[in-house]
């Protein structure tokens, strides 16, 4: 999980994992590291992959690890090592905050600079607040064009695409490992 810092990503995260949102802003401080099964019984026979994979996941469950870093640039330093060996990572911005969205190519550079081209979505969060909407979707989904990923809107706080954005981005991960 990265981006600015306020953007949301812990709430996404308090929201996917434990279904639960907190109105008060906590400042992650270094890094929280959190574990969730992600569901995709329904899904995994769509998916492109090695059928002894789809056995496993089908048997065994599918398990993602989640580091949600920080957002404090000046602090990126100490927690470069959370993105060493990741294999996915969810690009998280504010549609109400300008210079969150200005931020993601900061964000990106870091990613691919530390851990090469592993997939990624872009997240717009805080659809809740979309009437004080600062970056239109049009702009965003423009945005992810160019890097070639998929794009997402979410609300942590009215539970809008939150599964959807974990579930996308597992997918992207599962087909890296393909026939």
């Amino acid at each position: 999980m990265l981006g600015d810092a306020s953007v949301g990503k812990t709430s996404l995260l308090a929201r996917y994992i434990d279904d639960t949102f907190q109105d008060t802003y906590q400042a992650t401080i270094g890094a929280n590291f959190l574990i969730k099964e992600v569901d995709l019984k329904k899904i995994i026979d769509g998916l492109d992959i090695r059928k002894e994979l789809k056995s496993d996941i089908k048997k065994k469950g599918f398990k993602l690890y989640w580091w949600d870093i920080g957002g404090q640039k000046d602090k990126l330093l100490s927690n470069e090592y959370y993105f060493q060996q990741s294999i996915g990572a969810m690009v998280v911005f504010d549609i109400v905050n300008r210079e969150s969205f200005d931020n993601i190519e900061f964000w990106i550079s870091k990613l691919q600079e530390l851990s090469g081209k592993v997939p990624f979505i872009l997240v717009g969060n805080k659809l809740d607040q979309a009437e004080n909407r600062a970056i239109t979707k049009q702009e965003a989904q423009e945005k992810a064009d160019e890097y070639g990923v998929k794009y997402i809107e979410t609300s942590a706080k009215k539970d809008q695409n939150v599964d959807n954005a974990f579930e996308m981005l597992a997918i992207l991960i599962l087909n890296t490992f393909t026939d």
